[in-house]
């Protein structure tokens, strides 16, 4: 086996040489299938000691970090960041920072740090955190724009690093999520659809005394969704902080309250009743289901259970509906059974015509989640999302034959919310300079869009002023070589060596016209008409020698990260690596592991590091994760040292 091997196996299934991210635990090397598929027919094969595999994944990652540390100072843009918080299975606090540029024309994001943050997450403590790592990276002053969440203590963080970095504007350069937007608006539009036993249902009459009736147990079969999908899933609930929603319904008179909350009964009721059946199927396991899984077979269709809609889950409510309206057939026939004891969640005809509709409603959201979260979109995307999200609300609010009236008052609330962070992306000029460097809109798109005039002259006037500040006089650098390659410096002297034997006075024969003689390379981008162009960072990567210096601010700015879906991510994967049946690894210990192992899928780890690991003496000791620690100083970054 491999050097690379050995970690592999402790840590998860290879890829390729660099298999670093399958997450199992250190004492696999000790089990005993392995070792005897190991060993059958070589008794004398050496397996390290789970410890030993800790020390080297430990090794590996001092060693990379150190090359990764060197990729980001020698880089010739500016960095862009994406942070988040969480708490493990095992109680403690991380913060994981991602970085994100450009190589070789892609977009790289990569997890620069996964670090314990035991004390009060606090807008100035994360501050201090982030301000440490980058410094410790040696990129302070190379960081440009900064993506997290609408939570109040990152309002605070932005603000205490335009003190802590010299060189970062605070809040021009930040990005608000736009995936964490997306939830906001969504918790804005059906929130009022929630139903909760609030009073004794003898005192109400009609339809509110049928939802009291079913409100019955909602909150404690509400926590048992929570837990089970918690426990079931590698996905994190998302709480959000009180000040970052809007109280659309502050805004109605008393008059227009009264009204909806008249006219929300039916769609209160009707959410109730599939949120019951959903959640009365499943863990009916005796007879609901059974028959629920014969009557799907009966009907020719798939056997799957009915999405749970749980409160702190995105686009749950979607899926339910959306399953709900396929089994709609299924779901009547089951209810219509007397023996199954659901006839008191029959949905009428009205109630389904109110399912679609909501569904129909929801269904941009879906797709927008869907498509800021399995890629990170650039943030020439975000503008025209909500541009588009705010058409589909103003149509949904105003339809009287498409929508109930109280989805067409619900839609208004959650074009509130849109509407704040909507105003907010003017506090930032990236986004503005992100779509005007975007080939596939330029200008063009504010004019369609109908801005005035004035915004646009403004828009464009911010572009101008950004780009003769930072960037028109910049000179190019050499091209960067990717970390996980083995490669020492000889493309840099072949590079000098091919300059030396150029005869200058030849050169000068050929040489063009300077573009300042044309025109500037701003003038001449926006003159053009924009282009069908899929990917803006490769169609600027492929123009660099056209467009020198406007090249390198459309590659910083179209790198900027639209959403911290990243960081996040990183969550869903260390929950996988902190079940809790694994809670004593150390923070040591879990920030080697997530961060070689998201070094590792991206090509960032070599060969010569896990062998140069394996020199190293056997540790002896038992097979507890968090039994070996590193000396202080282990991870200390120091460039100087891979020369």
């Amino acid at each position: 086996m491999e050097v690379f091997g050995y970690i592999g196996v402790a840590v998860g299934n290879c890829k390729g040489a660099a298999g670093f991210h399958g997450l199992r635990p250190f004492k696999i090397v000790e089990d005993r299938a392995l070792l005897s598929l190991l060993k059958t027919g070589r008794p004398g094969y050496f397996v390290p000691s789970p410890s030993t595999v800790l020390r080297d994944l430990k090794v590996v990652f001092a060693r990379s970090r150190n090359r990764i540390a060197k990729l980001l100072q020698e880089y010739e843009g500016d960095l862009h960041f994406a942070s988040d918080e969480w708490s493990t299975p095992n109680h403690r606090a991380f913060m994981a920072i991602t970085v994100h540029f450009v190589l070789d024309g892609k977009p790289m994001c990569l997890l620069l740090d996964f670090i314990e943050v035991a004390w009060v997450h606090s807008g100035e403590n994360l501050a201090s955190t982030f301000t440490d790592v980058l410094k410790e990276f040696g990129i302070a002053e190379k960081m440009m724009g900064i993506t997290c969440d609408n939570a109040s203590n990152n309002d605070t963080m932005v603000e205490e690093l335009k003190d802590l970095l010299p060189g970062f504007p605070g809040n021009d350069y930040r990005v608000r999520c736009f995936a964490h937007v997306l939830n906001l608006v969504v918790k804005s539009l059906i929130k009022h659809f929630d139903v909760r036993e609030t009073s004794d249902p003898a005192t109400a009459e009609g339809d509110a005394r049928e939802l009291l009736e079913l409100a019955r147990e909602m909150e404690s079969e509400e926590l048992t969704t929570q837990a089970e999908r918690a426990a079931g899933e590698d996905e994190d609930d998302e709480l959000d902080d009180a000040d970052d929603e809007v109280d659309g319904m502050a805004e109605l008179t008393d008059e227009q309250r009264v009204e909806f909350e008249h006219d929300v009964l039916p769609v209160k009721l009707t959410m109730a009743k599939l949120r019951k059946l959903a959640f009365k199927i499943v863990h009916s396991t005796t007879k609901l289901l059974p028959a629920w899984k014969e009557l799907l077979g009966e009907l020719g269709q798939p056997v799957v259970l009915i999405p749970r809609d749980v409160r702190t889950r995105w686009n749950s409510t979607f899926e339910m509906l959306d399953s709900c309206l396929k089994h709609q057939k299924a779901l009547t026939q089951l209810c219509s059974d007397k023996s199954n004891g659901l006839r008191s969640f029959e949905v009428s005809e009205r109630e389904w015509e109110i399912a679609k509709q909501l569904c129909n409603m929801l269904k941009v959201f879906k797709d927008a989640t869907s498509f800021f979260s399995k890629q990170t979109p650039n943030l020439a995307s975000v503008i025209p999302a909500m541009d588009h999200i705010d058409a589909h609300l103003t149509t949904a609010s105003l339809d009287e034959q498409a929508y109930d009236s109280a989805l067409r008052v619900s839609a208004g609330l959650a074009q509130r919310t849109l509407n704040k962070y909507y105003s907010l992306t003017d506090d930032s000029t990236t986004y503005r300079i992100a779509m005007m460097l975007h080939p596939r809109h330029k200008l063009l798109y504010f004019k369609k869009m109908k801005w005035k005039e004035e915004w646009i002259s403004n828009a464009r006037e911010i572009l101008r002023t950004e780009y003769e500040k930072r960037y028109a006089n910049c000179l190019p650098r050499a091209k960067q070589t990717h970390p996980g390659s083995d490669e020492s410096g000889e493309e840099a002297s072949s590079l000098v060596e091919e300059k030396n034997d150029i005869n200058i006075f030849e050169a000068l024969e050929h040489e063009d016209v300077a573009d300042d003689e044309v025109s500037d390379e701003l003038t001449r981008y926006l003159s053009t008409d924009p282009e069908r162009v899929k990917d803006a960072l490769e169609w600027w990567n492929d123009r660099r020698a056209s467009f020198p210096n406007l090249s390198r601010m459309a590659l910083d700015y179209l790198s900027i990260p639209a959403t911290s879906v990243d960081p996040e991510r990183m969550f869903s994967r260390g929950r996988l690596a902190l079940p809790h049946t694994r809670n004593r690894l150390s923070p040591q210990s879990t920030r080697a592991l997530m961060c070689v192992g998201n070094w590792s899928i991206a090509g960032f780890i070599r060969q010569s590091d896990a062998r140069k690991a394996a020199q190293l003496e056997e540790v002896e000791g038992g097979s507890d994760d968090s039994d070996f620690e590193m000396e202080d100083g282990w991870d200390k970054i120091d460039v100087s040292s891979l020369q």
